[in-house]
């Protein structure tokens, strides 16, 4: 297997979202030694620097696992593209920084299925502990922890005109939808720092790699969990072309996302027996919902062209602009390029008889082709789709190499009511667009169009239209069910030592982008195995 490193007392694969909060805070006992790999590069480029720099990551290259699905064979049998973060902070490295918890009964779903001590009451404390809150601490928020997280300022005329004709289609506006109430128009939080991104790679991972008991290695792809009589002793993982084994004395700790945690564990012998015979790989456990549950956001763009040439965000495309921006950012961390693309949004109810908001828009001040805005253009865009979905789907192994990529499959749109919840969601969208705040920019509606009203229409649309919202998670469940791959300490069932902190342990996905629930499971995690309660200084 290759040479063997030091041992630590504890190994973190993975230095995302929840992998970072692992490493920094189980760094603050300076009597443990701890290990992060990470198979990317440093997120220490502009890409990963600069809020709106985010589209030039999104498509791939170093810092992007850029997977894509199998053919999904309830949306016309397109394969939907999946980035994943490939580099120091994960996805949030890469992602668009829109800062949500979720709803407070997401996490009563949790416990109801089976992750005893993951009630709503029971994660605020981290949710608070993890974040800077820029607006101001209060009960619900944290004004001390290392993610700073602000409300979006500088609205586009046409985002305030969103806010109002919500309002005026007779929708709430909550003060903090992160804080006592989450339904209604808003205007989004970000996790951003004085112009930069605030993920966990400028927050946690570079504070911790300072202290002489951290060690950080990118480049460092993990290729198996070495497991010894039922216990994880290490993992053997490539690091400059050459293979190696590092041994933990404590545990070993999975955070490398929702595909590849799953993929790991059964690269490892833990998984369905059946499929990992198939491939050759002996059982550690059999444990069948390992690669099971996958879950996801869907959504569809419904956009509208702009009469007034140059009204809208798309003439911030311009080659110049682009360019003054980079400029103005470099010198100021302000302007354009200082903020997120995505600055306000609702959640809203298909019915008032749902109990929560199961519908969430990200609307755009520009129009969009793919998620390209054009610079000659004019419009806006809805971007709608439901949050909460029975739909589930799968990650497998492709093969037994460690550097193929994972089979996916969403299987998006397999249950019904998800047709349902996007016809509401088109509907509200289109309520909300005829409202008098609209008046001043309202063009016609170009896709799918004033024509589209039948249910066969469009559900047809959204078919061939939808796209993952990508927010994959629960592919390795938390609670006590033959499904279940992890306790509610995050431990995987029947291997000692062997710990799963990321989106895959989520049992049930949570309402809205699921950054900030990926970071507060690192947080919780962290203190879980350190025994201590969550800092707020």
């Amino acid at each position: 297997m290759g040479r063997s490193a030091a041992e630590f007392d504890y190994i973190i694969v993975g230095a995302g979202s929840a992998g970072g909060f692992l490493a920094l805070r189980l760094s603050e006992d300076p009597s443990l030694r701890i290990l992060l790999l990470e198979a990317g590069p440093s997120a220490n480029h502009w890409t990963t620097r600069i809020p709106a720099a985010a589209r030039y990551t999104f498509d791939g290259g170093p810092r992007n696992w850029a997977f894509e699905t199998e053919p999904e064979p309830f949306m016309d049998n397109r394969r939907l593209f999946q980035p994943r973060g490939k580099t120091l902070g994960g996805s949030s490295s890469l992602n668009g920084m829109v800062f949500v918890r979720g709803h407070r009964r997401d996490y009563a779903d949790w416990v109801a299925a089976g992750a005893t001590g993951w009630g709503y009451e029971d994660v605020l404390p981290f949710f608070k502990s993890m974040e800077r809150y820029r607006n101001g601490p209060s009960d619900l928020r944290g004004d001390s922890g290392p993610v700073s997280v602000m409300k979006v300022t500088d609205n586009h005329p046409i985002e305030t005109a969103f806010i109002e004709a919500g309002v005026q289609a007779g929708h709430a506006n909550p003060a903090d939808y992160n804080g006592a109430a989450q339904e209604g128009v808003t205007v989004f939080d970000a996790n951003v720092d004085n112009g930069r991104r605030s993920g966990t790679a400028r927050a946690c991972v570079e504070p911790a790699a300072k202290r002489p008991n951290m060690t950080v290695l990118t480049g460092a792809q993990a290729m198996k969990v070495m497991i010894e009589s039922g216990r994880a002793t290490g993992i053997a993982y490539r690091y400059r072309g050459e293979d190696v084994t590092a041994m933990a004395a404590r545990e070993v700790i999975l955070s490398a996302g929702a595909f590849q945690s799953p993929q790991l564990l059964m690269l490892s012998g833990i998984g369905p027996a059946d499929h990992l015979r198939e491939h050759g790989i002996g059982i550690e456990a059999d444990l069948p919902g390992v690669g099971e549950n996958l879950q996801d956001h869907l959504e569809v763009h419904l956009k509208f062209t702009c009469p007034h040439k140059g009204m809208t965000r798309n003439k911030l495309m311009a080659r110049h602009r682009i360019l003054l921006a980079g400029l103005e950012w470099l010198l100021f961390k302000t302007g354009p390029a200082s903020l997120p693309p995505s600055r306000v949004g609702a959640f809203l109810k298909s019915t008032p008889d749902v109990d929560r908001p199961d519908i969430q828009f990200h609307f755009w001040p520009y129009l969009l082709e793919g998620w390209s805005p054009p610079p000659g253009k004019d419009g806006y865009c809805f971007d709608v789709g439901p949050v909460r979905s029975e739909s589930r789907g799968w990650v497998k192994l492709r093969s037994a190499d460690p550097f193929a990529a994972p089979r996916i499959q969403l299987n998006g749109l397999s249950n019904p009511q998800d047709f349902a919840l996007f016809r509401a969601a088109i509907k509200h969208a289109r309520e909300i667009a005829a409202q008098p705040a609209f008046d001043f920019c309202r063009g016609p509606e170009i896709s799918p169009g004033a024509d589209a009203v039948s249910d066969k229409d469009l559900d047809a649309y959204v078919r061939a239209n939808a796209n993952s919202a990508y927010h994959p998670c629960g592919t390795a469940k938390m609670g006590t069910d033959k499904m279940a791959v992890t306790d509610p300490q995050a431990r995987v069932h029947g291997v000692e030592g062997l710990r799963v902190a990321d989106a895959s342990i989520m049992p049930v996905i949570t309402n809205g982008n699921i950054n900030a629930p990926s970071m507060m499971i690192g947080e919780k995690v962290a203190h879980m195995i350190a025994g201590s309660s969550p800092r707020m200084t």
